[in-house]
């Protein structure tokens, strides 16, 4: 299922990027498959993390790592955010937290599961960082790069392991929406990197669970619980803090 997702976003990844032109180096390329291969290996702790049963508390751990590594790189690069844009960044993190978590039930986390979980978020951290190294003349063929180590790598996985890909139980129509979607959002953190500091597109884009959390409202009818509600509050006054900084 994910290498059909993938295989989709690297097609359509490709065809954009021929249009759009680009002259990407070895290290734009390089940096892209890095990406890639490190945003490969955040899914796949992130999901093992997850089967652990400890849910409520994989994702939060996963999130704030995620959204700290790109702040760390960036501050410790030379960036130097405004003091309400520090403070939107620390409410963010709280935010992260807040929106991944909110489970009702109690859960334990093992001394592997917890390092899955901090390994998913620098995966997911990496992925931010490697991207941000790419230049504005390499357009989007670092995401080229960055689908195709990964659709490598899960070809060489089906291959070593002699099972054949499937959709499974899903909708082969959800999956490909999923893919397109996937590579629109990468190529749109590109551009905003490409032109505003790492330390904060990173933290903003780490607030996708809100649009998670709004999306089971309303196409499954879930209610928000109590974390979640706050979570949603704080990542509005986040946006509100950095972008009047």
């Amino acid at each position: 299922m994910l290498l059909f997702s993938q295989g989709v976003g690297l097609i359509g990844m490709l065809v954009a990027a021929a249009v759009i032109g680009g002259s990407p180096s070895g290290t734009d390329l390089g940096d892209g498959a890095l990406a890639g291969l490190a945003g490969l290996a955040g899914v796949a702790m992130l999901y093992r993390g997850l089967a652990s049963g400890a849910m409520s508390l994989v994702a939060p751990i996963t999130g704030v790592v995620a959204v700290v590594v790109p702040i760390v790189v960036g501050v410790g690069g030379g960036e130097r955010p405004a003091v309400l844009q520090y403070a939107g960044i620390a409410v963010a993190v709280v935010a992260v937290a807040l929106l991944s978590g909110g489970g009702t039930r109690s859960a334990r986390l093992s001394r592997g599961t917890l390092l899955l979980a901090i390994g998913a978020g620098l995966g997911f951290g990496l992925f931010y960082v490697a991207i941000a190294r790419t230049s504005t003349g390499a357009e989007l063929w670092p995401l080229v790069a960055a689908r195709g180590a990964s659709v490598a790598v899960l070809l060489a996985a089906c291959a070593a392991t002699r099972r054949l890909p499937s959709f499974g139980a899903a909708n082969p129509l959800v999956i490909v929406g999923a893919g397109v979607f996937d590579v629109s959002a990468n190529a749109l953190y590109l551009l905003a990197v490409h032109g505003g500091l790492l330390s904060i597109v990173a933290v903003l884009v780490s607030l996708y669970p809100v649009s998670t959390v709004l999306c089971s409202m309303v196409v499954l009818g879930e209610r928000l619980r109590a974390p979640q509600v706050a979570g949603v509050g704080a990542a509005l006054v986040a946006v509100v803090l950095i972008t009047a900084g």
